[in-house]
């Protein structure tokens, strides 16, 4: 899953002895007002690095479930759930996964991120596996599937407010947040972060562009893409019958993302599909009028956030390399052209056909597999100069395509590309084997 840094490692009122026993998970508040906190994430993680090292993993867990006590993102339990499972306190991890479902979470293998948990056994343990298992029969009907507007139409009376009133702009904008649906405050977690991003892009960076964006999403209709969503995701299914189907949330971002995979489902940042011949770009960066798409390229979006939500890997070893990440986003575009029996087409696959730039780039790659800096690869447009932006999401295509090919079994092949324990076996096993080859950490 894509997510911030502190996230990536990752039911109070029902269990008040159990937690008062343990004496690790605070008492939440019991309403959520206009009034209530919303945390700087910034400042809140200022320092998380320091303590982690220090091995303060409880407290941490304890500041952050503090700080969740009106946002209650299920992100942010998941975070402080994984941090108790670091302090070997696993009563409240446990705990607070079934606050993070009662929020919205909705990933039925998230136990997979939890190997303390293996041998685990208590009465919660028992009840929340019982939870899992009615999620992924759920999740395993594509019927589950949905693309959820609420948070994009209750965003705009907000919104039309805090630009009317641009010194009490950030109030607005926090109300929008507490008193929006559960998946807003997952967002907020993930994206937001703090008022001050909100306020800096929406109203103060591109207030004409928002103006634009409601007007145009008002006279666009989905449902014709959902259609085509749900064929490919059909297909999907017929190859790997282990397929889940979350809920996919349309929100209001910051210009910035057009999709991300969390557990709670899907978010796809609606800000970017705006595109027409009327959109305003004054307001907007070289790299964000560029990366603005039509709204009939959301159906591809959907399905490669959706293969990030079938991914479920168990190798701790490499997961912040260069190797991992683009092979986990490769991945995804390469499933999604399996799915839709469309050829993938994009400016970087161009420019690695090129046999010179893909010897180039190769000669990179190679040295840089276990590093964990990504900023050759992925995630890096707008500041990169010598050569396309996001070549990682291509590179990884091209391994993972070539490793699905060379197998026997493709069902397998499949499986292992979702759920790997080893993101080297996927390379060993491609034809691009031969960028381990004298590779220092080989």
């Amino acid at each position: 899953m894509t997510a911030n840094r502190f996230l990536s490692k990752s039911l109070l009122a029902g269990f008040c002895v159990l937690i008062f026993s343990c004496g690790e998970v605070p008492k939440e508040k019991t309403s959520v007002t206009t009034s209530g906190n919303l945390p700087d994430l910034n400042l809140l993680f200022k320092n998380y690095e320091k303590m982690e090292r220090n091995e303060r993993y409880a407290d941490i867990a304890r500041e952050i479930v503090n700080a969740n006590s009106d946002l209650h993102s299920s992100e942010l339990y998941m975070e402080a759930a994984s941090l108790y499972q670091l302090a070997n306190k696993l009563d409240s991890t446990v705990l607070l996964i079934h606050k993070a479902i009662d929020h919205g979470m909705a990933n039925p293998t998230i136990l997979k991120q939890y190997p303390g948990l293996a041998e685990f056994s208590s009465p919660e343990m028992k009840r929340l596996k019982n939870r899992l298992d009615s999620l992924e029969v759920k999740l395993q009907n594509i019927s589950n599937f949905a693309l959820e507007m609420r948070s994009m139409d209750q965003f705009w009376p907000y919104f039309e407010e805090a630009k009317a009133n641009p010194d009490s702009a950030k109030q607005y904008l926090k109300n929008y947040i507490l008193l929006g649906p559960p998946e807003i405050r997952d967002y907020y977690a993930i994206r937001y972060y703090n008022l001050e991003s909100m306020y800096g892009q929406m109203i103060n960076g591109s207030p004409k562009y928002y103006t634009y964006l409601h007007d145009y999403l008002q006279k666009q209709t989905v449902e014709g893409l959902k259609e085509k969503t749900k064929l490919a995701m059909q297909a999907f299914k017929s190859l790997y019958p282990d397929a889940v189907f979350p809920k996919v949330y349309m929100v209001p971002g910051l210009l910035n993302s057009g999709g991300t995979a969390s557990e709670m489902g899907l978010f796809i940042g609606g800000d970017m599909y705006g595109r027409s011949d009327n959109m305003p770009v004054g307001e907007l960066s070289d790299w964000q009028r560029e990366a603005v798409m039509e709204m009939s390229m959301l159906p591809q979006l959907i399905l490669h956030e959706l293969m990030h939500f079938q991914q479920n890997y168990g190798d701790q070893k490499n997961k912040d390399t260069v190797l991992y990440k683009i092979i986990e986003e490769g991945v995804c575009d390469f499933l999604v052209e399996l799915s839709t029996g469309l050829p993938l087409q994009s400016n970087q696959l161009e420019y690695l056909n090129s046999p010179e730039n893909f010897e180039l780039i190769s000669a990179d790659l190679q040295q840089e597999l276990f590093s964990e800096d990504l900023s050759n690869w992925l995630y890096n447009g707008g500041s990169i100069e010598n050569r396309p932006h996001d070549l990682g999401y291509a590179l990884g295509y091209l391994i993972s395509k070539s490793y699905y090919n060379n197998a026997i079994d493709k069902g397998n092949a499949l499986k292992s590309l979702l759920t790997t324990n080893n993101m080297r076996s996927i390379l060993e096993g491609s034809d691009y084997a031969y960028l381990l080859i004298e590779t220092s950490n080989s």
